[in-house]
């Protein structure tokens, strides 16, 4: 194999900032090319610095117009590209280094996670390079356990016996060479060196030797040699096990894990950051099934799917110490495509997710910063919202009606607020009317008002209604669609002459208001079906804006989390994280309530975590898209509507009187007549 240099693992033409950029740009090229250092040139390209994540997390709260020159680390170590990878490893520990060629221009950059695999591939080498010494040895190699079974043979071991390795691995070593004096070694027997054996009819030296791991004995190996042959067979096994030693040095020095199991799941090799990141002392590990690891909370399950699957597995997990893991469990097979290994590299994400949330965070903010403060509170990225956004803020310049759409929890409210506070009217009230909670027999009275001694029980000096109250600001009909039809011609009026009547008033009063209207039903198939004026309608429908759910801009879904658990996090006072693997799974999920539900999910879930990290069991849905799929598509007014005019319809057609059909649903009679009228039922 010929010697790696850095120069073959580095990343060449590395992505560059100059010296003027400032942080927040540079900060977004490390996003969006998911790196965690940038170098840094002057305009001659010469480099002069270098910019990794621990400065953008210095500049959080600082001025957004700081260039990297201002908080840049200057003295920037270097590495040849003619270094080899172990150079490059014993480089001071940064977390990048600039490579640079024999004319010390920048030619690359190199981590520390690129050193890893050029030193899996010189270990497997290496263990290529040892079976090939092991196998072209003259010398007869035989090895066994501690039960007595065969574990290796070489290639003169095969010759001298007459047996192929398949034959054997696995059998007593009894049953094939009665004299071996192997199990004797491994039960206990100190090493028996320079004995003479007969071995099918040869006379061989043999030098049996237990083999020990943590001061147990695990087996035996046996190297077998004519007498003339004995220095070379000594010299061999000594560079076998130097070889040995400088792979354990490789894995040892090793910032990820490394987990090796055996073809039935038991551990037999963990390096010392895998106990650092399991949280588990070695004497508990070398030996232990996967299983009992994972009944312990150690989950490292990937390597019994890797058994199972026989193919490479990622996954990650939560430990029982509450750290998060990625592991990738590699297979490694034998002569007859058998697994006989498997490499688990184990990755501890949590300060990975830590920053990355804090980093969002501070971009949230940045561009919240950036947009101003007419639409601080309405927090989006996706195109839709943002050309709805741009809508809102355009037609608040003037006094048209406008009609906002959308499902149930989508933000129409919010969207009415940013057009009242974006208008000239802005000084003035902004008067929310659902018209969805108001019983019917005080719709007019709630709306328009009354005067003094009109109702039995009502104030003595009258009432403002709500459209008196929004005189000189932004009136909000918000669930215009439940307004009964009577009262429809009404505010059709008060959008045609702009003054209003109170109930029982013979005066008409003056108003200066903007109307909002908003509604989450479809007001074209009920003006057809004639439960809705269409007069009204046009008079509404002058500027319409249609938010459309989550599900369909979810885009905005991460940025709404990020929002969200700043606002609870203050709120409660805590500084809960949230995991991506989190975000993952609600960018999934359909959210059939909108803002108003994932709003709710993130306060619910911050309080009943338990920890400070917000993970994959503090989720509170079914991720399962299924029953997502299920339940997204319903809507709850329709169904209730449905509900209601099937009740409705039926008991009148039995009765078919509405004084009898109000006594039999325990309701006014009033209000049978206007429902009757609202699903207009067969005669």
């Amino acid at each position: 194999m010929e010697e790696l240099k850095v120069r073959d693992i580095m990343t060449a033409n590395p992505i560059v900032v100059k010296r003027h950029v400032t942080v927040q740009e540079a900060v977004s090229l490390m996003l969006k090319y998911r790196i965690d250092g940038l170098p840094v040139v002057d305009d001659q390209e010469t480099l002069v610095g270098i910019f990794t994540k621990t400065h953008a997390l210095k500049a959080l709260g600082l001025d957004t117009k700081i260039t990297v020159a201002d908080i840049m680390q200057r003295n920037v170590i270097t590495i040849s590209d003619e270094a080899s990878p172990e150079e490059a490893w014993q480089t001071p520990k940064v977390g990048r280094l600039v490579v640079v060629n024999s004319s010390g221009q920048m030619v690359g950059i190199i981590t520390r996670t690129d050193l890893v695999p050029a030193f899996q591939r010189m270990l497997e080498y290496a263990l290529e390079e040892f079976k090939g010494i092991i196998n072209s040895t003259h010398n007869s190699i035989i090895a066994i356990d501690r039960n007595g079974r065969i574990v290796l043979m070489n290639k003169a071991a095969e010759k001298m016996m007459g047996i192929a390795v398949s034959e054997v691995l696995g059998k007593e070593i009894d049953s094939i060479i009665v004299n071996s004096g192997l199990r004797e070694v491994s039960q206990g027997s100190t090493c028996q060196l320079d004995h003479k054996v007969s071995i099918r009819d040869k006379v061989m030296l043999a030098n049996r030797t237990p083999i020990m791991k943590n001061g147990i004995i695990i087996g035996a190996v046996g190297v077998y040699q004519e007498i003339s042959e004995l220095e070379n067979l000594t010299s061999e096994f000594k560079n076998v096990k130097k070889i040995n030693e400088e792979l354990n040095t490789v894995i040892e020095s090793s910032a990820d894990g490394f987990v090796v199991a055996d073809e039935n799941g038991n551990i037999i090799k963990a390096n010392r950051s895998s106990y650092e990141i399991m949280g588990i002392s070695k004497s508990n590990i070398i030996g232990t099934p996967v299983n009992w690891l994972e009944e312990e909370g150690y989950n490292i399950s990937v390597i019994t799917k890797v058994l199972k699957s026989k193919k490479q597995v990622s996954l990650t997990k939560k430990l029982k110490n509450g750290k998060e893991v990625l592991s990738t469990g590699t297979p490694i097979f034998d002569e007859n495509g058998n697994i006989y290994r498997v490499v688990s590299n184990l990755r501890d994400l949590t300060e990975l997710n830590k920053l990355s949330f804090e980093l969002n965070k501070a971009k949230l903010e940045l561009e919240t910063y950036r947009m101003g403060n007419l639409s601080e509170n309405i927090i989006y990225r996706s195109t839709e919202m943002a050309r709805n956004v741009e809508k809102a803020i355009k037609v608040a310049r003037f006094d048209s009606t406008v009609m906002i759409l959308g499902e149930s929890g989508v933000g129409k409210e919010v969207l009415a607020k940013l057009i009242h506070s974006s208008s000239k009217r802005s000084k003035g009230p902004f008067v929310n009317i659902n018209c969805s909670t108001i019983p019917y027999n005080l719709f007019e009275s709630e709306l328009f008002g009354y005067e003094r001694g009109t109702f039995t029980g009502g104030s003595k000096e009258g009432r403002i209604g709500l459209l008196e109250l929004a005189n000189n600001g932004t009136a909000f009909l918000d669930e215009i669609g439940e307004m009964p039809l009577d009262l429809q011609v009404k505010l059709l009026r008060v959008l045609q002459e702009r003054e209003i009547l109170r109930v029982g008033g013979r005066k008409q009063i003056k108003l200066d208001i903007r109307i909002i209207a908003a509604t989450n039903r479809n007001l074209e198939d009920m003006v057809k079906k004639g439960q809705f004026r269409e007069d009204l309608y046009w008079r509404l429908n002058v500027v319409s804006i249609h938010i459309p759910p989550l599900r369909k801009r979810r885009e905005d879904i991460p940025a709404l989390i990020y929002h969200f658990m700043q606002n609870f996090n203050q709120k409660h006072n805590t500084n809960k994280t949230i995991t991506n693997a989190v975000i993952a799974k609600m960018v999934e999920y359909n959210w059939p309530g909108n803002v108003r539900e994932i709003e709710n999910t993130i306060e619910r879930m911050l309080v009943l975590s338990t920890g400070s990290i917000i993970d994959l069991d503090s989720l509170w849905f079914n991720s399962d898209q299924n029953i997502i799929e299920k339940w997204a598509s319903l809507n709850y007014w329709e169904v209730m509507n449905k509900t209601e005019k099937r009740l409705l319809t039926q008991v009148y057609n039995d009765c078919k009187s509405t004084r009898k059909a109000a006594k039999i649903l325990g309701i006014d009679q009033s209000t049978i007549v206007k429902k009757l009228k609202k699903y207009k039922p067969p005669n």
